[in-house]
């Protein structure tokens, strides 16, 4: 649950400037061995980014979250340490605040999802995850944008608004992100693909569902909380899409259902 609003008074350019916010509703720890960026910069990049998306997660609480710099990343591992914690491994190199936000939201993304219950694509639905959670991550550097015009970690950040909106920009241009002419159509030809490999394809694929799943939550940004609720579904024999969308949906509150019932309808599926 969201703590009581903290009030931070800010005093040189060497303290963060938020000056009235959301307690985080997790905390993130950054491992020190952190290459090629101060690990305290890093910190700031990831807080902040939880403040922007805390407004759209629902009163969800997380476990506390161990960040590494590795290569192996980004990844959201399933073996937790040995304080019970998240480990999410982020392959940034530098200070590329850009993608250092965009990945940590990816896989917080997975975290608020329950990827846990259902690892390993055992759910034969694996990619649809990535898919909303890449939407998700694209969604959350347009929300950090939109922080640091007015509350930047330092004073001196505040530049980096523009170059934050710049990569999301860019990434949205890109050919693979291009919204397809018939959703259900599109996703029939690939069904089989998407089952076998959640990342087929380099993760061309997500990409494009993403583009149209930010387009759908676009007009319900509150109802990211729906992620909170996704594979809760019991574990049955039916692998299907059908029954994947049907337990989101099923699972989740009503006034968060909307976009969920887009999503079917666009897909061409049943609820």
């Amino acid at each position: 649950m969201f703590s009581k609003l903290k009030f931070l008074i800010v005093f040189t350019l060497f303290i963060p400037t938020w000056t009235s916010a959301l307690a985080p509703p997790f905390q993130v720890r950054v491992d020190p061995a952190w290459k090629a960026a101060d690990p305290k910069d890093v910190q700031a990049v990831l807080d902040s980014t939880i403040l922007s998306i805390a407004p759209y997660i629902g009163n969800r609480h997380l476990e506390p979250v161990v960040v590494r710099n590795e290569e192996k990343g980004p990844v959201s591992l399933y073996e937790r340490d040995k304080q019970g914690d998240y480990v999410v491994l982020l392959d940034v190199k530098g200070r590329y605040w850009s993608q250092l936000a965009y990945q940590f939201s990816h896989e917080t993304c997975h975290l608020l999802s329950n990827y846990d219950l259902a690892p390993n694509n055992v759910s034969k639905q694996q990619w649809f995850e990535e898919s909303l959670c890449e939407a998700f991550s694209l969604f959350s550097v347009g929300k950090l944008a939109d922080q640091w015009e007015q509350h930047p970690p330092y004073p001196n950040w505040k530049e980096y608004a523009p170059e934050l909106r710049k990569y999301l920009a860019d990434m949205l241009k890109e050919e693979q992100r291009s919204l397809a002419p018939n959703l259900a159509s599109w996703y029939q030809a690939h069904k089989a693909t998407f089952e076998a490999d959640p990342y087929a394809q380099g993760r061309k694929l997500n990409e494009k569902m993403a583009s149209h799943l930010l387009k759908i939550f676009a007009e319900q940004p509150e109802a990211w909380a729906a992620i909170n609720y996704i594979n809760l579904g019991d574990d049955s024999k039916d692998k299907s899409l059908a029954k994947y969308l049907k337990d989101w949906h099923d699972n989740t509150p009503a006034n968060l259902r909307a976009p969920i019932k887009a999503i079917q309808q666009q897909l061409g599926i049943k609820g």
